[in-house]
């Protein structure tokens, strides 16, 4: 037996040596002070994708990861519309709008739960109310994006779609865009609303047909409500009729407020020898207005399109813009851009060409256009653009249009012009595009095969230019 002093001294080296290793398994891991250092989440946006179609809350969660070796600290993690926000967040059980100091361990993770409540019968709430989570990690900016539905309606997201009738008994929502496939047709009944997220874009590989009527007219615009939107451009993308898509009709409709109001003949191969007559898209417009684009209203990239009584007003580059060939008859059409607070006037109302260019080289492809009754003005001293290669075709043809032009109109190319003459519209600024009794358009025309106007109001045999038939 050893002494009691010896057990004593033994006793107390054990109870101090396992003080250190204690001491040494809670020391925490060195923190990571790397401006660099990055966090990584389970998801860039948190979509809340039911359809509320009562008072509407739901959960959903968040994964927020350390992949670094030591542990970070987030200094700031919080709601980018506080307060104010639909949204509320939760980390380690504490709910709140703003959190400060949370650590996360080397290769390790937290959870971060978002709730959000709506009520969808609100009628001034958008269609899709965003948010975001901001983090703040050694002065490194992050955020994770927040989506819900705000409003009861039909929701798209990224649908690939065939065969689809679109009724009008609630508003559509396109969010990440909607492609109708090839050999698929999507119909649009009279008075439907098609609302587009930022970004968000129709695409048609197949038929697109749009059945507006006179009373009912169909409208796809972005899904910003409030009113300052009512004229800002470049809130959604547009219509893109694609290479192949084929018989595609648009009455009655109002496109408005996108990049692009309907651009027919992209395609998803950029290789320009892949784009030939034989997938060239055709489509018929009429009765339609296209107003305030970002870019163009009308972009055609050798395809054939046949545009009647439609209006087009306020566009950031061409009102028109018919490139790289194609067959092209404007009847009754009115291209008038004056800018905008939102949009700067500087290029030509009407751009056509017949030759694109790219890093494989110089492509050409003949062109046929022809402008009936149509109305061209603008606020510039030259509202005509020709691209004309001389490899390929460029014919073109007005007659009896007022347009606005330092182009020498005695050519065969123009018919009976009206050249430099004020179209004298009932007010600009009120977006009414209609005649004065005093207008030099009014008896003007040629007859044609079409009889009425954009408002469906007859049309005599002494047809009026552009889209619309004076009435006294």
């Amino acid at each position: 037996m050893l002494p009691t002093m010896s057990r004593f001294k033994i006793n107390w080296y054990i109870f101090f040596f396992g003080l250190v290793i204690l001491a040494g398994s809670c020391k925490k891991d060195a923190l990571l002070d790397d401006p660099s250092a990055k966090l990584s989440f389970s998801t860039d946006t948190l979509l809340f994708d039911t359809v509320f179609t009562t008072i509407g809350s739901t959960t959903h969660y968040l994964k927020v990861y350390n992949p670094n070796k030591k542990r970070v600290n987030i200094s700031s993690i919080k709601l980018a519309g506080g307060s104010n926000s639909s949204f509320r967040i939760n980390v380690d059980g504490i709910s709140g709008l703003q959190f400060s100091d949370i650590e996360i361990p080397g290769n390790d993770s937290i959870f971060i739960f978002v709730e959000v409540t709506i009520d969808p019968s609100s009628g001034s709430r958008p269609f899709i109310v965003s948010d975001s989570i901001l983090f703040e990690t050694n002065g490194n900016l992050q955020d994770v994006q927040l989506v819900a539905w705000g409003q009861d309606a039909h929701f798209f997201n990224g649908n690939v779609m065939c065969d689809m009738t679109w009724s009008n008994d609630k508003p559509y929502v396109i969010y990440n865009s909607i492609l109708v496939d090839s050999g698929c047709t999507l119909t649009i009944d009279p008075g439907v609303l098609v609302y587009s997220h930022s970004y968000a874009g129709i695409f048609i590989k197949g038929t697109l047909l749009v059945n507006g009527t006179k009373d009912e007219t169909v409208v796809f615009q972005g899904d910003r409500l409030e009113s300052f939107y009512d004229h800002v451009p470049g809130q959604w993308l547009g219509i893109f009729l694609l290479r192949g898509s084929a018989n595609s009709v648009i009455d009655h409709a109002i496109v408005k407020n996108g990049f692009y109001g309907v651009s027919a003949g992209s395609h998803d191969n950029p290789d320009l020898n892949s784009f030939t007559w034989a997938n060239s898209p055709n489509a018929i417009i009429k009765h339609t207005l296209i107003q305030d684009m970002l870019y163009t209203g009308i972009f055609g990239f050798l395809s054939q399109l046949q545009v009647e009584n439609t209006l087009v007003f306020n566009c950031g580059q061409h009102n028109a813009h018919l490139a790289f060939g194609g067959n092209y008859g404007f009847t009754h059409v009115t291209l008038a851009n004056y800018g905008n607070n939102g949009i700067d006037h500087g290029d030509p109302v009407l751009e056509l060409g017949n030759f694109a260019e790219s890093t494989q080289g110089h492509f050409s492809a003949d062109l046929t256009a022809s402008f009936t009754n149509c109305i061209i003005d603008g606020s510039l001293d030259e509202e005509l653009g020709y691209d004309d290669d001389t490899f390929g075709a460029f014919d073109y043809l007005f007659e009896n249009c007022l347009i606005k032009t330092q182009f020498n109109t005695s050519s065969s190319s123009y018919v009976s012009i009206i050249k430099n003459q004020m179209p004298s519209f009932v007010s600009i600024a009120d977006i009414d595009y209609q005649l004065l009794s005093t207008s030099p358009c009014i008896d003007a025309g040629t007859s044609t095969l079409v009889l009425d106007d954009l408002l469906g109001e007859t049309r005599d045999f002494s047809p009026d230019l552009g889209c619309y038939e004076f009435s006294p």
